[in-house]
């Protein structure tokens, strides 16, 4: 196939159906590869083993050097052990465990998995869960008791 001005659009000697056989090829590829990582299995937590740390370390690894800490701790799983100072419900109605940090506005806020975790201000627990980083608090989703 040929432009009026001579340019080759297409080689003359590949048809356009083998063209559009290869093109059909590459899609379904693309198609399987993007079904494949869609349905890959959620990543949990207890499947992982675990970085210690107790909130104290990590709270205070983050307000001295964010960036350092990221390097360390984020998307790790992480078990982070320390004093319960707030247990809440997020808007999507989760229970969120605050431990204590190295100063009163600092802690490691995690988000339980499931429902159903006994938890009061002052108790002492070992929670388990990936490290999404750093606002006020470090932030720990995904988590249980181990």
């Amino acid at each position: 196939m040929r432009q009026a001005d001579g340019i080759h659009l297409f080689p003359d000697h590949l048809p356009m159906k083998k063209i559009l056989i290869i093109l059909l090829i590459l899609v379904a590829a693309c198609a399987g590869a993007g079904l494949y990582l869609w349905n890959k299995p959620h990543e949990k937590a207890e499947d992982r083993k675990a970085m210690v740390v107790t909130a104290m370390t990590l709270s205070g690894a983050f307000t001295e050097s964010e960036q350092k800490a990221n390097s360390i701790y984020l998307n790790q799983v992480l078990a982070v052990s320390g004093t319960v100072s707030e247990v809440s419900k997020n808007q999507d109605g989760k229970t969120v465990i605050v431990l204590a940090g190295s100063d009163p506005l600092s802690g490691v806020q995690c988000t339980m998995r499931e429902d159903g975790v006994k938890a009061a201000a002052g108790d002492k627990m070992t929670i388990k869960g990936f490290c999404n980083g750093y606002t006020l608090v470090v932030l720990l989703s995904d988590c249980i008791v181990p």
